[in-house]
């Protein structure tokens, strides 16, 4: 940005006449005037900090005395910071000292990047110069390390020591860039606050400001504008720098001219250039500046620019909006048009953990202010002003109550006539409760009221309302209970969300959990799906993400390439076992298919990469186990278990070492009542010098998984053993404790079609005994708080997926998995960017033998995936689809027979495939969607009292089912078909998946394109 000029005044005039701009979530913040945006992402968090157009002022002339910083995890509310620097953190600035203009304007457009745990916040001042200050903390407190500028005095002249963009190249190198009318650059030392003077002029370099480089400047500049002699600009660029990296290619984003500035860019192989223009991003808006940012998050990247949307705005009270920014195939950028709705949420909002009342996705009249206690608060609130927050996922049983931190003047505890309507969705959407304001003698107070009529995700708007022309009071955090734990009591100050059980409602069995340091990691089976051997992780035991998984391929043969009528559906790998030892993670598995027990291995279980050994034969259910004394085991076995001791180096069984029987029957637990299911599911444990031996077990007369447990002093016995757990078939896992000392079980039920699902227990000790649940049951509701675990708690497992693809991003979001071993050559991401190519290159009967069948988990209660497919390339005899997976599966999708599409429903749930809806398709794109509903609580049918009421959980016997439906534009969506009955069957062994597949039963070589898959909650 730019101090006043001559042209600037001039143009007010014109862009009065420019469309009035009313955008709904654009801009991204209301309760103050920000400019120049500098965006950057770490660890998960959307940090945009900018500049700071004063609400009073100069007129016609810029004025900004500080730098502000809002934060998002969802790119649709903004948690507002206020200011974290100004011009005051520059003592050099002062008039005394520079003989600039002091403290009272000039802090314009910064940027902020972090390194080694310090940020460092690049501003110019005045125009004059740019400092730098740094921080051990985005919300500052920032310093001067250097007490003087860091770029000043060169040759450009006044102006040009302005707009810094900083940048660090995948080698590690730092770019400092800026300049109006000139581009300058740095190359920055590793310390971030000196640069190296052996390159250029003492260090400084100046680009070749050419047409070819940096575009024509249309019309051509006649006046020139720096200071103290004048430069004519010979191209489009005015100002505003921006570095980006996307593949190989480098962007250079900037502001050009002449006023009003539109925004345009230049590429080049290196941060430095040489650059070649590629055009114009976004053209001139209601602004007669523009400051552009760009930054990826979370799968996508966008665009921050500002202009003149809010009310009051100009030239010279701007506001920071934002777009999602697409590139074409080629790496070219599209022109942007800026909307009202802004990019849509990559995340929910949950209520019931402390949210800030200053995050906001739209507010109107109220603004934010430093809070006595540390952050901001709301102030400025009347009646008529509201605020909205965007996305709220209240889950599936909704909330009771509503508890706001409120500050008000009044006498303590006396009405004051305000009041806070709680509302869904819009500003007179449905009222779920009102909140009459207490006095609070101007301290903060939480007060509470109950709520009715809020579950799933919604929109929450805040209405405030009172007597008029009187701020009524402010207004500092807020939070919900859910149904299931409030009372009608007042809230506590901040009170917990629990986490409930399931942990995950969806099918992740066969569970192993280690904690190393502070981090949980869990591996699972997923039998006969690639790649394998999942690797989850967690900070919580409850909030879990997909860290990796311990092999691509399990092996190469027949049965897992599904040839020659093979296949190795309820096959491929089982339970695992999850070790960390001497610094090396281990999973390990055993299969049916090879006849080989796998042992993998890595340093890092994020990234890898892991080594596999194996050797004959196949150990099944064995749990890996290093002693003290160095020596390492295998426990397995069905019934009866054995140790089995291995060498050293993992390779195979050690000749002449332990071979021995430790348990001969576990079975023998249940007295008389033997013959059910075979004690399995090893799982060995040394605590306090004593070994623990978990293992599941079923007595004869009824269908109870139970959770045995067998103990020694010794490893190889003798053991004891005793029942420990018998609830609900909740059993197979082993124990973990906590940084803190608490110990938990983790098991899992059978809970039907949508597969086996987890448990976390709390366990105690009794007499050198782990004791697992509450009075012999496992409880729903835990002493660990819920975080963003949700209804289903799988969100960190299942993945929306655009098939667009981000430099260095790995082909698939690790929530997929290929349906047996893929064929690479017959799918793409390249062919169509922006999709999953599918071609075929055999001929097979059916949707289960065919390769190249793309899945995700379902989850439970309910949830939903879409699709949108373009079949311009079947052939006679294709079909192609998304289909709720298992071997009763069914699906919708096309079929092309005699020349023709066809949107068809088919579904196996009686045993032959069945086609029950075909519609002539005359178009080549259709919308999919599959519905899958599991029963409605895992608990079965149990009741208790649950605060003051008797709440029923579970209700047995309802269908689980799958819902099919299409759409011509993926808006109006129309059923077609019937429900498939969803059956937890063998061979498959696994819960239902989605699926996207295509497969020729007459002629190979026809192709499809998916655009998109997109998963959720149903409503």
């Amino acid at each position: 940005m730019k101090k006043t000029s001559c042209s600037a005044v001039v143009l007010l005039s014109v862009l009065a006449s420019l469309p009035p701009a009313s955008f709904a979530v654009n801009p991204v913040i209301q309760t103050m005037y920000t400019a120049d945006p500098a965006p950057m992402v770490h660890e998960g968090t959307l940090y945009l900090f900018s500049s700071h157009d004063e609400d009073v002022g100069e007129k016609n002339s810029f004025n900004l005395k500080n730098w502000v910083l809002a934060t998002t995890t969802d790119m649709v509310n903004w948690t507002q910071h206020g200011v974290v620097a100004s011009l005051h953190d520059f003592p050099w600035a002062a008039k005394e000292i520079s003989g600039w203009d002091g403290f009272d304007n000039g802090a314009w457009a910064p940027q902020v990047i972090e390194r080694d745990g310090k940020w460092y916040l690049y501003a110019p001042v005045q125009g004059r110069g740019i400092g730098v200050l740094v921080a051990d903390s985005p919300l500052g407190p920032y310093t001067d390390p250097i007490k003087k500028p860091l770029i000043a005095g060169h040759a450009g002249g006044l102006y040009d020591s302005i707009d810094p963009t900083v940048y660090i190249d995948d080698k590690g190198q730092a770019f400092l860039a800026w300049g109006n009318p000139n581009l300058w650059s740095v190359k920055l030392n590793k310390d971030m606050i000196s640069y190296d003077t052996s390159v250029g002029e003492n260090g400084i370099m100046r680009h070749p400001m050419t047409v070819a480089a940096l575009g024509k400047r249309t019309p051509p500049d006649t006046v020139g504008f720096t200071i103290p002699k004048p430069a004519l600009r010979g191209t489009s660029y005015e100002e505003g720098p921006w570095l980006y990296k996307r593949k190989n290619l480098y962007y250079l984003f900037f502001a050009g001219g002449p006023l009003p500035e539109h925004l345009a860019y230049s590429t080049g192989p290196t941060a430095e250039g040489p650059w070649t223009y590629g055009g114009v991003v976004m053209p001139p808006q209601s602004a007669f500046t523009n400051h552009v940012g760009v930054v990826d998050f979370k799968g996508k990247t966008y665009l921050f620019y500002h202009n003149a949307a809010l009310k009051g705005g100009d030239g010279f009270k701007r506001s920071v909006s934002v777009e999602e920014l697409k590139f074409n195939p080629d790496g070219s950028v599209p022109t942007v048009q800026p909307t009202k709705e802004g990019p849509a949420p990559v995340a929910t909002l949950d209520p019931y953990k402390r949210v800030e009342a200053e995050t906001i996705a739209w507010s109107s009249g109220v603004k934010i202010e430093p809070n006595s206690a540390g952050g901001q608060n709301v102030k400025d609130i009347h009646d008529g002003d509201s605020i909205r927050v965007r996305n709220v996922d209240f889950g599936a049983a909704g909330a009771r109550a509503f508890m706001a931190s409120i500050s008000s003047t009044a006498k303590a505890t006396a009405p004051t006539g305000a009041k806070v309507e709680i509302r869904l969705d819009k500003l007179g959407g449905q009222l779920i409760g009102t909140l009459p304001v207490s006095g609070t003698a101007g301290q903060w107070k939480p007060q509470s009221v109950l709520v009715s009529g809020a579950s799933g995700i919604h929109d929450l708007v805040f209405v405030f309302r009172g007597a008029a022309a009187k701020e009524l009071f402010k207004f500092d955090y807020w939070q919900f209970a859910e149904l299931a734990s409030a009372t009608s009591q007042p809230l506590a100050a901040a009170p917990a969300h629990p986490a409930h059980n399931p942990l995950i409602w969806a099918d992740v069995p066969d569970i192993a959990v280690i904690r190393v340091g502070k981090t949980y990691y869990m591996s699972s089976t997923t039998m006969h799906m690639s790649p394998g051997l999942p690797i989850m992780k967690s900070t919580d035991l409850v909030n879990w993400s997909m860290a990796s998984y311990a092999y691509d391929t399990l092996a190469d043969n027949e049965a897992l390439r599904l040839e020659n009528g093979k296949n190795a559906y309820g096959a491929g790998s089982w339970a695992s076992s999850l070790r960390f030892h001497d610094g090396v993670f281990y999973a390990t598995t055993f299969s049916a298919n090879t006849e080989r027990t796998h042992i993998y291995s890595t340093r890092d279980p994020d990234h890898g990469p892991w080594k596999e050994t194996s050797f004959a034969p196949s150990l099944g259910d064995h749990s890996l186990f290093f002693d003290d004394d160095g020596r390492v085991y295998m426990v397995c076995g069905s019934g009866r278990i054995s140790l089995v001791e291995l060498k050293p180096d993992l390779s195979g069984i050690k000749p002449g070492g332990v071979d021995k029987v430790i348990i001969e029957n576990v079975n023998e637990l249940f007295g008389t009542d033997q013959g059910g299911l075979r004690g399995e599911g090893s799982q060995l444990f040394k605590i306090n010098g004593r070994y623990y031996l978990f293992n599941i077990a079923s007595p004869k007369t009824r269908w109870a998984r139970t959770v045995t447990i067998h103990r020694a002093d010794s490893i190889d016995g003798p053991y004891e053993g005793r029942i420990a757990l018998d609830d609900r078939g909740i059993a197979q896992g082993g124990l973990v404790d906590t940084p803190e000392g608490k110990w938990y079980a983790y098991l899992f039920k059978d809970n039907s079609a949508v597969g086996r699902i987890p448990y976390l227990v709390p366990v105690t000790w009794k007499e050198g005994w782990p004791v697992l649940g509450k009075d012999g049951e496992v409880p729903m509701t835990l002493d660990i708080a819920a975080g963003g675990q949700g209804a289903s708690g799988a969100s960190g497992i299942v993945a929306n997926d655009e098939f667009d693809r981000l430099p260095d991003a790995p082909p698939l979001p690790l929530a997929w998995q290929w349906n047996h071993n893929p064929e690479p050559r017959n799918w793409s991401l390249t062919k169509r960017p922006g999709y999953m190519s599918f071609v075929t290159s055999r001929i097979d009967s059916g949707l289960s033998e065919a390769r190249n069948t793309l899945t995700q988990r379902t989850f439970g209660p309910n949830s939903f995936a879409t699709t949108s497919i373009d079949v311009s390339g079947m052939k006679d005899g294709d079909w192609a689809g998304l289909s709720a997976f298992q071997k009763q599966y069914g699906f919708v999708g096309v079929k092309m027979s005699g020349g023709a599409k066809s949107l068809v429903m088919v579904s196996a749930d009686a045993g032959p495939l069945e086609e029950f809806a075909s519609i002539p398709l005359s178009g080549n794109t259709v919308h999919l969607r599959v519905e899958c509903e599991f029963e409605s609580a895992p608990d079965d049918a149990r009741f208790g009292i649950d605060g003051h009421s008797v709440k029923i959980y579970g209700k047995p016997g309802k269908p689980e089912v799958a819902r099919f439906s299409y759409s011509l534009d993926g808006k109006s969506w129309t059923a077609i078909g019937r429900p498939s009955r969803l059956t937890y069957t063998f061979p498959h062994f696994m819960g239902y998946r989605y699926a996207l597949f295509y497969y020729s039963t007459k002629s190979a070589g026809g192709r499809v394109d998916f655009d998109y898959y997109r998963t959720g909650r149903s409503r």
